[in-house]
């Protein structure tokens, strides 16, 4: 009989499902600069965003070189990107400015130095074929040369309901050891 093979399989999926540790999960925690503030959290209470407001430039430390970067707006809800866009999720929208001050050229990803936070959670990245967001071949935070300037934006996708809080950057995807943030609302 072939459903017995399956039945045991699907009760040791159960079993390992199961396994680990009962003590429950610690909050995730970020490492931040002093410069670069992260959601405050309040037990029982959404967190609240903090950082500079969105439109203002900050200055942030990649590796060699410097960026000056402005989250310019946060378009919620994105319209008009041809995103895929699950039951249960909609589409949001982060227009940024990067400008590398140098000395030395900046290569890196937007999917792997931008975040965007809403509560409970962070945002998926998400590819757009059409509209401002639309998601190019060539990545604009790529071979970003001293003196260039670029403007790019990023489509993410948030849970239906929720509304972004914090926009996020950590150079090189985090290993420069440098974050900024900006509060959306």
């Amino acid at each position: 009989m072939r459903l017995r093979p399956l039945l045991v399989l699907a009760a040791a999926l159960v079993l390992l499902s199961s396994c680990g540790s009962s003590a429950p999960k610690a909050p995730a925690v970020s490492t931040l600069s002093r410069s670069s503030p992260a959601l405050s959290t309040t037990p029982g209470q959404p967190p609240k965003p903090q950082g500079i407001a969105v439109g203002t430039a900050q200055r942030v430390g990649a590796g060699a070189t410097t960026l000056v970067v402005e989250v310019t707006k946060v378009i919620d809800p994105l319209r008009g990107s041809g995103a895929r866009v699950p039951a249960g999720m909609h589409p949001i929208g982060v227009l940024v400015t990067v400008r590398n001050a140098g000395p030395s050229t900046y290569d890196s990803s937007y999917t792997s130095d931008f975040s965007l936070l809403y509560p409970g959670g962070r945002a998926l990245p998400v590819f757009a074929p059409a509209g401002v967001c639309k998601t190019l071949v060539q990545d604009f935070m790529n071979q970003l040369a001293a003196s260039v300037s670029r403007t790019g934006c990023i489509a993410y996708l948030i849970p239906a309901g929720k509304a972004p809080t914090t926009v996020r950057l950590a150079p090189d995807g985090g290993t420069a050891g440098h974050r900024v943030s900006w509060a959306v609302g």
